[in-house]
């Protein structure tokens, strides 16, 4: 009889601790699985840091330095990142029993420079544009970054920090991502070149150019050309399709580098009229998300109107050249909010702005009705931007992206971003 009432006893203790058990794995799978109701959508979510799921979201300024990644959904939802309010935002929920993956990580280079912000309102300052992107201003920010690029002696060849761009198509392994990315420009110039030439011979545009930039040449030297692979080669630098030897086999890309930059969907959208200067940063930021190409050639354009290259108003690529409006947005000091606000042409606005270093291309085509050959340029002109033909050789200096999960070396220094101790990037030494 006693043995009858153990076994039962013991088959009890059994059935409770396995019940126990099984209470605390559908509480964790709850917990690590929460639906939240988003912009009136039920959407489930799960939080990992790295590989490793995570119980609950990552609290805003947590012990662990952990920053929003990136996220990834089905049925073709997209996960967004309110950074201010520490919150996921959906866009594009069409279909019930939507999950995302947030992912989180440490030290992301996105998150130290948004940290940043919040010490150093001199420097950085967020843009007035529906993307909220942060923003390097000013005459001499300390916003180099060194990213791994050595010459061929083992100098430093640094970059510096555009800001943290917000909203961005991200096109990785074959997929889709959006989100927000770091976006630098090198230092230095490397040479000038023409942005596009043509043949005369053959009548394209009078020998001056297309102002495509998915074909442009200074494209593809540096996607595909020289620069890309590290050697010397030819590069344009005239019209008729005039070039001279281009000597990277010191400067151009390494592949360790090449594979820290992302591949994002670029806006190539322009003005819808012709370019007469004084337009303000928002208007041009506005402009190059915009379906409008830079052919808007009337029938009084003729000869310098006559390719016939499909335009297009984005392209997906690595290296790329700044905006118009990253150089509207770089000005700081006291000429900051007229120049946001009032025409530049009334003012000097090339005071007070890093980007400005003589006349340099940008990646964005210029409407003119009588050229289909113009692209913005960064001049004395117009207080900073000016349009001019493609085949002119001016000032490169190549702009990327850094991948989503570049994470920034910590530095207590004061100068940290200076010239002589830049920002790093974990791993490089």
């Amino acid at each position: 009889m006693k043995k009858i009432v153990s076994s039962n006893i013991f088959f009890k203790i059994i059935i409770i601790i396995l019940s126990i058990t099984l209470i605390l794995i559908i509480f964790q799978f709850i917990n690590a699985n929460k639906k939240y109701n988003l912009k009136g959508e039920d959407v489930n979510l799960a939080f990992y840091n790295g590989d490793q799921q995570l119980s609950e979201m990552p609290v805003k300024g947590n012990a662990d330095n952990l920053g929003f990644d990136h996220a990834e959904c089905n049925n073709g939802a997209i996960i967004e990142w309110n950074r201010e309010n520490w919150a996921p935002i959906t866009k594009n929920i069409t279909k019930n029993q939507t999950k995302c993956n947030l992912y989180f990580a440490p030290n992301l280079a996105i998150n130290y420079f948004y940290d940043m912000a919040s010490k150093d309102t001199t420097n950085l300052a967020y843009d007035d544009t529906e993307d909220k992107n942060l923003r390097y201003i000013g005459n001499s920010p300390n916003n180099y970054i060194d990213i791994g690029d050595r010459n061929s002696s083992g100098g430093k060849i640094l970059w510096r920090v555009i800001g943290v761009m917000n909203n961005l198509t991200i096109l990785e392994d074959e997929e889709i991502h959006y989100g927000s990315l770091v976006k630098i420009i090198r230092a230095d110039s490397i040479g000038d070149w023409s942005w596009d030439s043509s043949s005369y011979i053959n009548g394209v545009n009078r020998g001056s150019g297309v102002n495509e930039w998915s074909q442009a040449d200074i494209m593809t030297t540096l996607n595909t050309g020289a620069y890309w692979n590290r050697e010397s080669g030819q590069c344009y630098n005239g019209s008729s399709d005039k070039q001279a030897t281009c000597d990277f086999s010191s400067t151009g890309l390494t592949e360790s580098v090449k594979d820290k930059l992302a591949k994002v969907r670029w806006n190539t959208g322009t003005l819808a009229e012709n370019y007469n200067g004084g337009w303000l940063a928002k208007i041009l930021y506005k402009a190059e998300r915009s379906n409008n190409h830079g052919k808007i050639c009337s029938s009084s354009g003729g000869s310098n109107c006559n390719d016939k290259v499909e335009r297009r108003t984005t392209w997906d690529g690595y290296v790329g050249l700044m905006y118009p409006s990253d150089y509207g947005y770089a000005v700081g000091g006291d000429k900051r909010i007229s120049c946001l606000t009032i025409s530049s042409t009334a003012q000097n606005c090339t005071e007070n702005n890093w980007l400005y270093s003589g006349v340099q291309w940008t990646i964005t085509p210029a409407p003119n009705s009588s050229y289909a050959s113009h692209v913005f340029c960064i001049s004395a002109y117009n207080n900073g931007v000016s349009s001019i033909t493609a085949d002119n050789p001016h000032i490169i200096r190549p702009t990327t992206y850094l991948k989503g999960n570049t994470k920034i070396k910590l530095n207590s220094a004061e100068n940290y971003g200076s010239k002589t101790n830049p920002f790093v990037i974990e791993g490089v030494s």
